[in-house]
């Protein structure tokens, strides 16, 4: 039997939490992963989750490296840093929401600001399948062919099992931005 990291125990409480909300259908979970990346000796867990009727969409990452390992199960230590675990939240929406990147803002400052950066991105199609270009070559897409806007929280401090606590009122936050995200217009 081995004693399970905090990777591991908040990795858990996530999912379960998550797949709560799924039984209870205030979201629904589209997909998940459980990465290792041996090179880097890394842990990468993803959920993501949409609302019912939406396109609004959510990703939670939850990240752990060689360092908080080796400072959680041997106690090494680095810069006077605890070991924990990164987390990120990733909300994906239609382009045209876009628009509304300033009042998103706003809110996001509101919900999160205090635990957490954001970042707003827009993405283009700028080439529209080019393995179906004629024989003149490639065709460059037109510009009413959407991409999408993404917003990325990214948290300021790791996290411990001293949080999971916070994990059922941050989900609450989480299900909170995807209703405004997707009503906003």
């Amino acid at each position: 039997m081995f004693d399970p990291t905090i990777f591991d125990n908040l990795k858990v409480v996530f999912e379960g939490a998550l797949y709560d909300l799924d039984h209870d259908r205030r979201l629904l979970v589209s997909g998940r992963e459980d990465l290792v990346d041996l090179a880097a000796m890394a842990r990468q867990f993803r959920m993501q989750v949409r609302k019912p009727d939406s396109e609004v969409y959510a990703t939670l990452i939850l990240k752990s490296g060689l360092i908080d390992f080796a400072g959680e199960l041997r106690s090494v230590r680095t810069a006077d840093e605890l070991p924990g675990c990164e987390l990120e939240i990733h909300f994906q929406l239609p382009a045209e929401k876009a628009a509304r990147a300033v009042e998103n803002e706003r809110h996001l400052q509101e919900v999160w600001g205090e635990v957490a950066s954001s970042r707003h991105e827009l993405s283009t199609v700028l080439m529209a399948d080019p393995a179906s270009a004629g024989k003149n070559g490639l065709h460059v897409a037109e510009p009413t062919i959407p991409g999408h806007y993404r917003i990325s929280l990214r948290f300021r401090s790791k996290i411990d099992e001293d949080n999971i606590t916070d994990v059922e009122p941050l989900l609450q936050h989480l299900v909170a931005t995807m209703e405004f995200l997707d009503e906003a217009e």
